[in-house]
């Protein structure tokens, strides 16, 4: 019997456990403090990579605030310079009138028109400048955002770091395994305990590989505790095979049973297949030396047996199913057949 979901608690960061806050077999709540590390060099790691996290931010933003000046900049240039344009195209209508009447120089005129297309040159030249910064500083803009982005990421892996340096419970359950001790040292990815979730159970049974082809999701099981029937599906099918078995997960239908304990054993009867009238044959060392095609059968007065051919089909740990060279109620030497396996007929004296 083992709770349906269980969390397996592991040292993050690692370090000398300072202070333990629950003791094993208690129950806990969501995010509660189980106990405290305490690691020196992870605390100096996590400040030196604040700050070349924070300075590195700082210069990213330095950067973002010279492009916004050098645009502002920019943006002044046009604006004296347009109003330098300005100026000077009031001034050439004036002069146009004084030069027909003489009141001015051809050569003071012709200033005037040269400063004003310089100017012209100038502003050109500004704006053309303006468009290149721009889009320079919007494709700086973004990779300096996305720069942001991942800096700010790594000061919070970096601050968590250092948070988990408190271990707090996942989820909220029966802390039914931690083996930790003020003053050990746990390594990074140490197993530290764990919490089950108690209300809910689940039943793993250990069956023998013989079956593995006829387990399927959905099978009913039933057993009884304290007198009361109850019933199992199949839930989740292992495909690793150990030692001659498979594991299978089963959970409940209906009502579960009260007062289970983790690592309780029960003994279920797994149903493979709608039930039927079959002769049965006692497993014995024969099933080894004939592999269930043959068998010494005794007379009707029990003084010798005889070797008949049968087959077999269905078996579990304890019977096999006879389906042919055997009638019901006949005897059959089911021992080891080691020392008789040339023999066709066996007396007995």
């Amino acid at each position: 019997m083992q709770p349906l979901n269980s969390v397996f608690l592991d040292a993050i960061g690692g370090g000398v456990i300072d202070e333990i806050f629950v003791e094993e077999g208690s129950f806990v709540e969501a995010r509660q403090p189980l106990l405290q590390f305490n690691n020196t060099d992870l605390q100096l790691n996590v400040a030196r990579n604040d700050t070349t996290i924070t300075e590195q931010l700082n210069n990213l933003t330095n950067i973002s605030n010279t492009l916004e000046t050098t645009k502002i900049t920019t943006e002044r240039q046009i604006i004296d310079t347009e109003y330098r344009i300005i100026t000077l195209e009031r001034l050439k209508e004036r002069q146009q009138g004084l030069i027909e009447d003489s009141l001015i120089s051809r050569d003071q005129y012709d200033a005037t028109l040269d400063e004003l297309d310089y100017q012209n040159k100038v502003l050109a030249n500004i704006l053309a400048r303006q468009d290149l910064e721009n889009l320079i500083r919007d494709d700086r803009l973004i990779q300096i955002e996305t720069q942001i982005i991942k800096l700010e990421e790594n000061l919070a892996v970096s601050q968590s770091s250092y948070e988990n340096l408190l271990v707090r419970a996942p989820i909220s359950g029966q802390l039914t395994s931690f083996p930790v001790e003020v003053g050990e040292n746990k390594t990074q990815g140490q197993r530290l305990g764990q919490i089950d979730v108690v209300e809910q159970y689940k039943i793993v049974a250990q069956i023998d590989e013989f079956y593995v082809t006829r387990i399927a999701q959905g099978q009913e099981s039933q057993f009884s505790i304290s007198g009361q029937n109850y019933t199992a599906t199949v839930d989740k099918i292992y495909p690793e095979i150990t030692s001659g078995t498979f594991e299978v997960d089963l959970i409940f239908q209906g009502i579960s049973p009260q007062a289970i304990r983790r690592g309780q054993t029960i003994q279920m009867n797994l149903t493979l297949s709608n039930s039927s009238q079959s002769l049965i044959l006692p497993l014995g060392g024969f099933i080894q030396d004939t592999g269930g095609t043959w068998v010494f059968v005794l007379d009707s007065t029990g003084e010798y047996a005889t070797k008949r051919e049968i087959r077999v089909g269905r078996r579990n740990n304890r019977f096999i199913e006879v389906q042919n060279g055997l009638l019901e109620g006949e005897n059959v030497i089911t021992s080891s057949y080691n020392q008789m396996l040339d023999m066709e007929r066996i007396a007995f004296l």
